[in-house]
């Protein structure tokens, strides 16, 4: 919502884009990532604990598609969030990180725009389309191939208790993210279209 502001009275409208992660992993990551920066709530908190407990995320995507960060969430919210992704979201899967990428920076045209104020190899001086693609892609290489923000733990089964409580916890963003696979494909379609044509 806080961004659509930034496009008032601009003539010009702005464009969703998203990358999603399935939620229960998300969710996941989110206690290690508590954990790594010693966030005193979750502090000799097993992941089990972390997943029974009112800190564990409970329906964020939906929540915050929907403007909604407190209170219950109802299928009502689950629509339309699932009506904000159907008209107005580009959708990237994190499980298919680079062609996700590839189809943002196609959509958005981000290579055939000339960088400014980059930090590429090629950066200073004067920068020639190809030395600056160039570098754009050399960029995206390394981003998908190492990521930030990767970190390895344990994984968690689906038949686990944790799995079981994420997955209450987090019923209507599993469906919204179901929606948005389906998108997903459905995007790849239109993709593929255009492409041809």
């Amino acid at each position: 919502y806080n961004a659509a502001e930034l496009f008032s009275n601009t003539g010009h409208t702005g464009r969703c884009f998203t990358m999603l992660r399935h939620p229960i992993d998300r969710a996941i990551a989110q206690f290690h990532s508590l954990k790594r920066n010693n966030v005193k709530a979750v502090h000799g908190m097993s992941i089990n604990q972390y997943a029974n407990s009112s800190i564990a995320e409970d329906n964020w995507m939906t929540r915050m598609i929907t403007n909604t960060m407190e209170g219950k969430i109802t299928k009502r919210h689950y629509e339309v969030a699932r009506e904000v992704f159907g008209r107005k979201c580009l959708v990237g899967l994190f499980d298919k990180y680079s062609e996700s990428m590839d189809r943002f920076a196609d959509f958005f045209g981000w290579e055939d725009i000339q960088s400014i104020n980059t930090r590429h190899p090629h950066a200073s001086g004067k920068v020639t389309m190809e030395k600056d693609l160039a570098g754009k892609r050399e960029c995206f290489r390394k981003m998908t191939k190492k990521g930030v923000n990767r970190h390895q733990y344990a994984s968690v089964g689906k038949d686990s208790a944790v799995w079981k409580h994420l997955k209450k916890k987090n019923w209507y963003d599993l469906r919204l993210y179901e929606y948005a696979k389906s998108l997903y494909n459905k995007q790849t379609v239109v993709f593929e279209k255009e492409t041809l044509n």
